[in-house]
């Protein structure tokens, strides 16, 4: 995948998250909730009837994005396998210290996470929600990006959304310590085991998982760390490592569109469901290789339709920590704080404002951290020289 093409599923990924996000908070009387954490087939089932009962009406966007949304955190962890593949296992690659890798990676998500995090703070105390009345605790557990290991980390998160830069520090720990140390196997012998590892990764997180339908307290523990992204993070690890298979448009076309019915299946059954991330990561990458010529002027023509989505993707990681921030006052001053009247055309004109705003406040964190500087590994030839 060229850099456009992976820009542009940050894009895809980032705005199904934000949507998400806004969408299903509303009446849920109303909004049909998703089986992100655990599956609960009456959510599948409202969805089926919504679909296929002739009720589609003017709030299939809202009923879509509320359901699938949450998918957008298949791709980006799927991206995150992808471009370390890329960016530590290339021929000449700097080594660095699995110790040293780990902190440059902290370091780099704390840059992103910290002033966010405090006006999300900030705003969460001027509306009165904190989740536990000990929160500094777990303050402290987020800055250190280990509150997803706490029991309970649905109601310790604060506020909501960064609970993910503690399940992104695990992944890149699980990389290190496990993943990365097969990228170079010379032996013909144990050659094997570069796919193996990633596959062994999703073998014991599904294997884990598979006894826990009822058991929804602990499943609900488990997807909000690792366990949920071995799946999608080992198939961009295999990506990166072997390649996407070489189809025909045609081919892409009909995958990138079986995917979107395959989805809505999957949410019928525990076992299925366990594999939804891999159908989503399946059907966005067959979209966004419909985007890809031989020739070069027509490859920069297909770029030009994909901008949109690709200019949204660079900006992905700044939407990511401020949209919750938009999003409180709109839902406390306006959605919460009016008469219940169910769903209404006039949550679209608050839906735009939401993304508006999300979108202009981003860019404006990513002037802010372009102020300060960029944290550097360590590798093992630059603290020798050292």
């Amino acid at each position: 995948m060229n850099k456009t093409q992976c820009n542009a599923l940050r894009g895809i990924a980032i705005i199904s998250i934000i949507l998400h996000n806004f969408c299903h908070w509303l009446d849920p009387k109303f909004v049909i909730l998703e089986n992100e954490y655990n599956f609960n087939l009456p959510f599948s089932q409202r969805m089926w009837d919504y679909l296929t009962g002739g009720h589609i009406d003017m709030y299939f966007p809202i009923q879509f994005f509320s359901f699938f949304g949450h998918y957008g955190v298949a791709i980006f962890l799927f991206l995150s396998g992808f471009g370390l593949v890329r960016k530590y296992e290339t021929e000449g690659s700097a080594e660095s210290s699995a110790t040293r890798f780990i902190a440059y990676h902290w370091k780099k998500l704390f840059r992103l996470m910290l002033l966010g995090l405090l006006v999300g703070l900030f705003a969460h105390a001027v509306y009165d929600v904190f989740y536990q009345k000990d929160w500094p605790k777990y303050l402290i557990a987020q800055l250190l990006m280990v509150i997803n290991v706490l029991k309970e980390p649905e109601y310790n998160i604060m506020p909501g959304p960064f609970w993910f830069f503690g399940l992104m520090l695990e992944v890149y720990v699980i990389y290190r310590l496990i993943v990365y140390p097969t990228r170079n196997i010379k032996s013909n012998n144990w050659k094997w085991l570069r796919w193996f590892i990633p596959l062994a990764l999703v073998l014991v997180a599904w294997a884990v998982q598979v006894p826990l339908m009822k058991r929804f307290i602990l499943i609900r523990y488990l997807r909000y760390n690792a366990v949920v992204a071995m799946l999608p993070f080992a198939a961009g690890v295999f990506v990166a490592r072997y390649g996407f298979p070489l189809l025909p448009k045609w081919t892409h076309a009909t995958v990138a569109a079986t995917a979107l019915v395959a989805l809505m299946l999957v949410n019928l059954n525990f076992y299925a469901w366990l594999w939804g991330h891999l159908i989503v990561i399946v059907g966005s990458v067959s979209f966004v290789k419909l985007f890809e010529a031989t020739d070069a002027t027509q490859q920069y023509r297909l770029n030009a339709v994909l901008k949109p989505l690709a200019w949204t993707g660079t900006l992905s990681a700044c939407i990511f920590v401020v949209h919750s921030i938009v999003r409180l006052p709109i839902y406390f001053e306006v959605i919460w704080g009016g008469p219940k009247v169910g769903l209404s055309p006039q949550f679209y004109l608050w839906l735009l404002l939401y993304l508006a705003l999300t979108f202009l406040l981003a860019m404006g964190y990513r002037y802010y951290m372009e102020l300060y500087p960029t944290p550097r590994l360590k590798t093992k030839k630059t603290a020798a020289t050292a």
